[in-house]
């Protein structure tokens, strides 16, 4: 009986181990992984900053993210309106799109700094937050428009 007790728990000591070494292993290589994974950010500019970029760059896309009838009651010109609700639109229209800068807005700057902190991690590169979103836009003397 001792013996049996013995050999127990020696397999149950092998499978510990084991189970240990494999566990280890996955750590590291996820550790690894993890460090040569591109890591995407985006920038917050300012409404000045966006004033410029829009005077020199044609080929800049302007997000509202704000809902319609906000969208409707004036937004940046130039601007495509793509509410919050509709990520997954907004992604499958702006893969096309992944080449150019792209500048979110919301009400106030922090629901559009969200929907940048997703989109970065499917891949974009280069998308930037207005700072203080149309608000902010509206104090720095930018031009709100309402028809598309």
């Amino acid at each position: 009986m001792e013996r049996k007790k013995k050999i127990y728990l020696l397999y149950a000591g092998i499978f510990i181990s084991i189970i240990a070494i494999a566990i280890t292993n996955y750590l590291i290589k996820m550790a690894e992984m993890r460090r040569s994974m591109p890591v995407y950010t985006y920038l917050s500019i300012s409404s000045k900053e966006l004033m410029d970029m829009m005077k020199q760059n044609n080929e800049l896309i302007i997000i509202d993210t704000r809902i319609k009838e906000l969208y409707e009651e004036g937004h940046i010109k130039g601007a495509a309106n793509f509410s919050y609700t509709s990520l997954r639109a907004m992604d499958k229209v702006l893969k096309k799109e992944l080449s150019k800068e792209i500048v979110f807005y919301s009400e106030d700057g922090d629901r559009s700094r969200k929907i940048c902190d997703v989109l970065v991690t499917l891949g974009y590169s280069k998308l930037k937050n207005l700072e203080g979103g149309i608000k902010g836009w509206k104090e720095a003397g930018g031009e709100v428009v309402k028809e598309p």
